[in-house]
């Protein structure tokens, strides 16, 4: 299995694990909203995912200006990681 290129889907954890799911995908969605069209945010609240979410943008460029935006950011008390999902072979 080798690396290809980005895609569009940014993985983000340390978040606040005590906000509620719906709360916690309306903030990301308003947060990352200002980099790219986001089609989808998918937060699981089980006790092996919590504190852990998936954005999916329209496109690689708001995915790209989300990662390089977000540096240090701190969203509910914690700073948050993000990294971009990179598309297997």
């Amino acid at each position: 299995m080798s690396f290809t290129q980005p895609n569009a889907t940014l993985y983000v954890h340390n978040l606040n694990d005590k906000v509620k799911k719906e709360e916690l995908r309306t903030q990301l969605y308003a947060l990352f909203t200002t980099y790219g069209r986001v089609v989808d945010i998918v937060a699981m609240k089980g006790p092996r995912m919590r504190g852990q979410a998936f954005l999916v943008f329209a496109d690689l460029a708001g995915a790209t200006a989300a990662l390089r935006a977000c540096e240090g950011i701190v969203f509910y008390d914690k700073p948050m990681v993000r990294r971009r999902l990179m598309e297997f072979r």
